[in-house]
């Protein structure tokens, strides 16, 4: 298996074109919320034998689809958000964050009774340095999107493929935005020739003819094999079935190992990750690597181009603790200057 790595003038190049690459992106948009509570502030309640968690701060990012829409953005792509919003506090959150990043809301659409998911990240706080993280809450939608609004999002993203270098894919909730009716559109729009890659928890097999991407977990079950260790030369055999299965090329996200990828020239490629000292916090940082990789075939990357630049946008982003960061060329242009 081939190892590549990418050298300055190339890196350089991939970082200026990307900015103009035009990129369409759909899926589960999540507000990732944080509620930092300083326990030195709490009293226990008169009513019940509980102590309250005073919230001192709360902070608001985009999760999810969310996050990888905001990673483009961060890297001067032009970026179509699709996706189906509740008319609920969280959805107007989600919109000012998007308005905040210049992102545009064409294709925000409003779905009465319908939940915008959320993952709520409890902290407590303590004297000294002491921080505790309780059980996340989500929010999430219990049944599929309704038709009606199910065909205005194929509609949407029907008409928005003609002007997209790349299609990019965040299917991650059972019950989210990403239907079966919208897999097949996705996978009609591949097989016109569009540029589709997909980063999806449990549906990646159903993508024919896409770019898939799913990290070690994801691919092995979606493979029905089980490797012995997280290593490119293991889960070769993963990526072969992937290949056979959906006839569109694979890349595998390894964790700290780095990525691989297996094209149509039958070649496999391994980019392995930068190193970074702890500590790291690894939340979003597949959402990075899927963003950088996704814009680097926009702008006609190969696809070992493409995940290497990806292993080194997610190498910005997991030093950014406690938040789903996101990686500028500029912070990429640094992690690579300070590679081992």
């Amino acid at each position: 298996m081939r190892n590549i790595a990418l050298q300055p003038e190339r890196l350089e190049a991939l970082l200026e074109t990307i900015g103009r690459v035009r990129a369409v992106a759909i899926g589960d948009v999540c507000l990732d919320v944080y509620w930092i509570a300083d326990m030195r502030r709490a009293t226990l309640s008169r009513e019940t034998p509980h102590f309250n968690l005073p919230v001192m701060e709360e902070r608001y990012s985009l999760g999810a689809a969310g996050n990888a829409m905001s990673n483009m953005r961060a890297l001067g792509a032009t970026v179509l958000p699709l996706t189906l919003l509740g008319e609920d506090w969280r959805g107007g959150i989600v919109r000012r964050l998007m308005a905040e990043m210049s992102l545009p809301s064409d294709g925000l659409i409003a779905v009465p009774g319908r939940i915008t998911p959320a993952y709520v990240k409890p902290y407590r706080c303590g004297h000294g340095d002491v921080r505790y993280e309780d059980p996340r809450i989500d929010f999430e939608n219990a049944q599929p999107p309704c038709e009606a609004a199910e065909r205005m999002l194929v509609e949407a993203l029907e008409h928005a493929a003609d002007g997209a270098d790349v299609i990019v894919v965040s299917d991650q909730l059972g019950t989210g935005v990403v239907t079966p009716r919208v897999r097949e559109t996705l996978c009609t729009l591949a097989a016109r020739g569009r540029k589709v890659i997909v980063d999806s928890r449990d549906n990646i097999a159903a993508y024919k003819g896409c770019i898939l991407k799913p990290n070690e977990l994801e691919a092995a079950r979606a493979a029905s094999l089980a490797p012995a260790a997280v290593t490119p030369e293991e889960y070769l055999p993963v990526a072969r079935k992937l290949w056979d299965m959906s006839g569109g090329d694979v890349i595998i996200t390894l964790g700290a190992a780095g990525a691989m990828c297996l094209g149509s020239g039958g070649e496999p490629c391994f980019a392995p990750a930068m190193r970074v000292p702890p500590p790291i916090d690894i939340v979003g940082a597949g959402d990075s690597f899927l963003s950088a990789c996704a814009l680097a075939l926009g702008a006609g990357a190969a696809l070992e181009e493409a995940i290497a630049l990806g292993n080194l946008a997610s190498a910005v982003t997991i030093q950014k603790i406690g938040q789903t960061g996101t990686a500028s060329a500029a912070e990429i242009r640094a992690a690579y200057a300070k590679r081992g």
